[in-house]
């Protein structure tokens, strides 16, 4: 498996599980890492134990379509691609470029990237802070037979805090493109639509004070990532810019593409799996 160059998994005496950054990593780029939340330590109740899932190479007829966020590569997405591959799972990363494409353009690449990559019966969208906007401003229009489910990872579900900040700025505004400015819009998030199939929001609280009075993971707030209709919501104690490199983000998404919900299933005396809620 292949991990973020910069991340590593380890668990402590006490249960914590965390992704932190590699001791041999310059001063001022721990500085920025820590000033984007990407920190991040799990909190023992948010560690899935979960009995029904045990890992398996055998492959599925389903891929896993991965979104990453404003400014990233495929790369920020490579651990998770990873972890659902070795689940049996075929994988894809959807690029893009907001610098030089509207987000309806974008939007619209996404929808015939689908057509043209997907060569399973079903597919599942994850997308990561803006890809969860190009998902969802893609209902739009038609997405290809085969949608199945969608897990949004600290997505900006409402107009972005630091986009309002930021939005007349102009290198902000050369860099993040349309995109960048559809993210402080009231007007356009009110008519954004809403996933039409099961979707489901894993929000981080790894945050910082210096921008934000209320609970964040860095870049946006626990509240904003909140959305009318999900089939479910789960807060973990990641920040937002590596979140999705975190174990504990993949077993949850797992699990959600599997059964349209982060609650674990239990094993009671008969043998049978029941399922119990998360501590939020």
């Amino acid at each position: 498996m292949i991990e973020d160059e910069h991340l590593f998994e380890k668990t402590n005496g006490l249960g914590y599980s965390s992704c932190k950054p590699m001791k041999h990593v310059p001063a001022f780029l721990l500085g920025c890492i820590f000033w984007s939340g990407c920190v991040t330590g799990n909190r023992i109740d948010s560690k899935p134990d979960d009995p029904e899932t045990e890992k398996t190479s055998m492959k599925k007829d389903e891929t896993i379509i991965l979104l990453s966020g404003q400014g990233r590569t495929r790369l920020s997405m490579v651990t998770l691609s990873n972890r659902f591959s070795s689940a049996g799972y075929q994988t894809l990363h959807f690029p893009y470029n907001q610098t030089l494409d509207s987000l309806d353009e974008i939007s619209g690449q996404l929808i015939e990237f689908i057509r043209r990559k997907v060569k399973t019966s079903n597919y599942h969208l994850i997308g990561h802070s803006l890809g969860n906007v190009i998902i969802r401003n893609a209902f739009r229009r038609d997405y290809p037979d085969g949608l199945g489910k969608i897990v949004m990872l600290a997505p900006p579900n409402q107009p972005a805090d630091l986009a309002k900040r930021f939005k007349k700025n102009l290198l902000y505004r050369w860099f993040t493109g349309d995109s960048g400015q559809k993210l402080s819009e009231e007007e356009f998030y009110r008519d954004l639509p809403v996933p039409k199939v099961p979707f489901g929001v894993i929000a981080g609280d790894k945050g910082q004070s210096l921008t934000f009075s209320e609970p964040n993971d860095a870049v946006v707030t626990v509240e904003s990532t909140k959305l009318e209709g999900m089939a479910d919501w789960l807060l973990l104690h990641h920040g937002h810019t590596f979140i999705m490199n975190c174990k504990d983000t993949f077993e949850h998404c797992q699990r959600f593409i599997e059964r349209a919900s982060f609650k674990a299933l239990e094993t009671n005396e008969r043998g049978k799996g029941e399922q119990v809620a998360q501590p939020r």
